[in-house]
């Protein structure tokens, strides 16, 4: 009479849930530790999402006929993978801002390109999760979430394949280059084996999925504890071991010299685009073509160069309100329109200048002109 094809083991979800909680903890610490927010402070998250659901897993255990802890298990633990592999993402496009002259794609745009496919995988499983284990619809309708699985799963192995195939390209190149330092050297390494755990725990829940509810691996407890639970924990338990943010520069303004040694301070390699742009054109397709890329090599730049480059970021840089309201920065004297309303105005000013010249020269005429114009 168990929906979940067999009696959910007791014991075990108590275990995962003392282990990720430790790990999380501790990756807590570490991130306060070495202030690696940007890069780190989802990992405390990712273990929060597998406690939620091996907790919820347990109460499961207990009341085998209720539907709602089934599903609410599935989908928690289903949605701590794919924080796990952001996590990745946000590394390597750390490293790539610290390297940019060897970066094989703009850094920001290799997060906000993966997160956003991250994203859309992270909403089909959640949709698709929720579907296959609602058993008060009908078997077309339950069919319907496992394709969505199956979607979404298939677009997160070729998602890590591509991360895997960035990654070695840049690390050949720094190679090459003789500036991979060995602390960097040990981040792409872990890198590279998270990202194979996340991909083995893909290719386990895409073949379950696949085969359907009637297959051995389903029906069978101990592959979900190995193949999802237990590397999983490998997964962060790892990230324990070698944090990302010991060995990575806390901010992404400070890169390292062609030398290979020293580390210089830039006004970071943004993409200054209208946050929702980025997100129609991750790759700045238009920025290709009209060369605007070579415009920000900013690495081969004098420090005078660089200083006034970080001042004018300070200065130009818009606030949290002013991009909420004008999401794709219409308005301004640096906006898509406001920029040129402002070309038109400064020929007039130009012109208006030697009439005011002329007026200050005049001398007592100018206090009579004075007043008229504050009246």
């Amino acid at each position: 009479g168990s929906i979940w094809y067999y009696a959910p083991n007791k014991a075990a979800p108590i275990l995962f849930i003392v282990l990720f909680f430790i790990s999380g903890v501790i990756h807590a610490w570490q991130t306060i530790k070495h202030k690696s927010w940007r890069v780190s402070l989802l990992l405390p998250w990712a273990a929060a999402l597998m406690i939620s659901g091996f907790a919820i897993r347990e109460v499961g255990a207990y009341h085998t006929d209720n539907l709602t802890y089934l599903i609410a298990s599935t989908v928690l633990i289903m949605s701590g993978p794919p924080v796990y592999a952001l996590i990745n993402y946000l590394i390597l496009s750390r490293i790539l801002y610290y390297i940019p002259y060897l970066a094989p794609l703009h850094p920001g745009r290799v997060a906000t390109t993966f997160i956003g496919l991250d994203a859309v995988c992270e909403i089909l499983i959640g949709q698709g999760a929720w579907r296959m284990a609602n058993s008060s619809l009908t078997a077309k309708e339950r069919q319907v979430g496992a394709n969505l699985v199956t979607a979404s799963l298939c677009l997160q192995a070729a998602l890590f394949g591509s991360f895997g195939l960035l990654a070695v390209q840049f690390q050949y190149r720094a190679q090459k280059a003789k500036v991979l330092s060995k602390e960097l050297h040990t981040v792409l390494n872990v890198l590279y084996v998270s990202a194979t755990i996340v991909t083995i725990r893909c290719i386990y829940r895409l073949v379950e999925y696949i085969e359907g509810w009637d297959s051995t691996i389903y029906k069978n407890e101990i592959f979900f504890w190995i193949f999802d639970a237990a590397i999983m924990f490998i997964n962060s338990a790892l990230l324990n071991l070698y944090h990302p943010g010991k060995r990575l520069p806390r901010s992404n303004s400070v890169f390292l010299a062609r030398d290979g040694v020293t580390e210089r301070r830039g006004p970071g390699w943004d993409d200054d685009r209208p946050w929702i742009i980025t997100i129609f054109d991750p790759f700045d397709v238009y920025g290709l073509i009209v060369g605007k890329d070579k415009k920000t090599q900013f690495w081969d730049m004098s420090d005078e160069e660089l200083a006034r480059l970080r001042t004018e970021k300070k200065a130009n840089k818009r606030g949290f309100v002013a991009g909420f309201l004008d999401p794709f920065h219409l308005w301004g004297s640096r906006g898509y329109i406001g920029r040129h309303l402002a070309k038109k105005q400064r020929p007039a000013e130009r012109d208006l200048a030697p009439m005011a010249t002329e007026i200050k020269s005049e001398g007592p005429t100018r206090s009579f002109i004075n007043a008229n114009d504050r009246v």
